[in-house]
């Protein structure tokens, strides 16, 4: 087997280390605050609608979902060959109409009659890769991936659906910050003025070269949201006690309408977003060959937290409230409440860069602005731009956070 994986080592596509890089423990942090944010406010309205034991069950099953399409994805990368340095486009040629056809081939060539296994690898199972002209220059791993799955029609309509994701998630973060300080003693009035602050720790944070760096702020953000929670928590136990806990029998454990079982799912599946940034957190990582591990680290500490953030605070507040909106309607208009929104807007403004940086990339690897000091500023231009859109866009779509959450995690699908 050794034999085998040093003879394929050199077609098999391996990202190199980077001594720079995020430990598993750190990707593991990045991969969680991708989940963790404004979505996890609507946790007890998903409860809430799609029932206790659907919920239990089907946290688990998306995020099972999530690990496994992020393998996947990982998988195909490394049925690309190995990228030649003296190929400046950093794809290899090949002889292959799709990776469709490439991954079908067997691995090896020849059958040991007594072992039952193949040897000898078919090295030219990743050297025929190409008769496929390569992708674009500026390319991401992502664009490489599906132009060799599906060819010019499949790059446009993965990276149109890609970007359209990340603008619609921030501008879900957008319409969340400006509902957190709408609330407060702090407001101006204006939603302008009011998210300057937010907006410029957003667009500050998204100039960072990947996401590898923000792994020092992705702590802080989810000690933010575990603050925010114990807050609320402690709300509960102070209106209802254990009382909910008493009666959870009578609480529904399954949806009770298809309408109320779509709108556990939008907000479940917009609560787990890896998937699009796998190769951001693989390529950030000092071991990206660990990226497996670190998304099971990541993922378990997720599943674990929502359950006591979905489940817990919805059984918690059941004697006194139904959530028919996010958490904070269950909260009462006081020095509690007024906490719990500045948590986590901060939560949000330490989010919202891990969306916009892949979201930056892959924008300016279609305009052609490399990584070089020299485009350093055409990056901020196209990362502050984006901030700006996201803004302007959440402005005509106003309040109704929970409902925009569970329309655009329908759409991640």
């Amino acid at each position: 087997m050794e034999q085998a994986d040093a003879e394929n080592g050199a077609f098999l596509n391996k990202t190199p280390t980077r001594p720079d890089g995020t430990t598993v423990f750190q990707t593991s942090l990045n991969a969680a605050k991708l989940c963790v944010g404004t979505g996890t406010l609507a946790l007890p309205f998903a409860a809430e609608k799609g029932g206790l034991a659907l919920n239990v069950l089907g946290l688990g099953l998306i995020g099972l979902w999530n690990y496994y399409s992020a393998n996947c994805l990982l998988r195909c990368v490394e049925y690309l060959p190995q990228i030649d340095a003296a190929d400046v486009k950093g794809v290899v040629r090949g002889s292959f109409s799709s990776m469709t056809d490439l991954i079908e081939q067997p691995v090896y060539g020849t059958m040991d009659s007594n072992s039952g296994t193949n040897k000898e690898p078919t090295k030219h199972r990743y050297a025929q890769i190409g008769s496929i002209p390569p992708p674009p220059n500026g390319t991401t791993t992502y664009g490489v991936v599906a132009w060799y799955a599906s060819g010019p029609k499949g790059l446009m309509a993965t990276e149109f659906l890609i970007i359209l994701l990340f603008f619609g998630i921030l501008i879900a973060y957008a319409v969340a910050m400006q509902g957190f300080i709408n609330d407060t003693p702090l407001t101006t009035g204006s939603r302008r003025v009011d998210l300057l602050i937010p907006s410029a720790i957003v667009a500050l944070l998204s100039c960072a070269p990947d996401i590898g760096f923000l792994s020092k702020f992705s702590g802080l953000g989810l000690l933010a949201v575990g603050l925010s929670f114990i807050v609320i928590s402690w709300q509960g136990f102070e209106d209802n006690g254990f009382s909910g806990f008493r009666n959870t029998l009578e609480l529904n454990l399954w949806p009770e309408s298809v309408s109320a079982a779509s709108s556990w799912f939008g907000v479940v599946v917009f609560g787990y977003g890896v998937v699009p940034f796998v190769f951001n957190i693989r390529d950030s990582m000092a071991n990206p060959q660990q990226v497996g591990l670190a998304l099971q680290i990541g993922l378990v500490l997720v599943y674990v937290g929502y359950i006591m953030m979905s489940n817990g605070i919805r059984v918690l507040f059941s004697p006194s409230h139904v959530f028919d909106g996010d958490v904070l309607q269950a909260m009462p208009n006081n020095w509690i409440s007024l906490i719990v929104r500045l948590l986590m807007t901060f939560a949000v403004s330490l989010s919202a860069p891990l969306i916009v940086v892949p979201c930056a990339e892959l924008i300016e690897g279609k305009l052609a602005i490399d990584k070089t000091q020299k485009s350093f500023h055409k990056r901020i231009v196209v990362r502050v731009g984006i901030c700006i859109i996201c803004t302007v866009f959440s402005e005509f779509l106003g309040s109704g956070f929970v409902h925009i959450v569970s329309f655009f995690g329908c759409f991640c699908v």
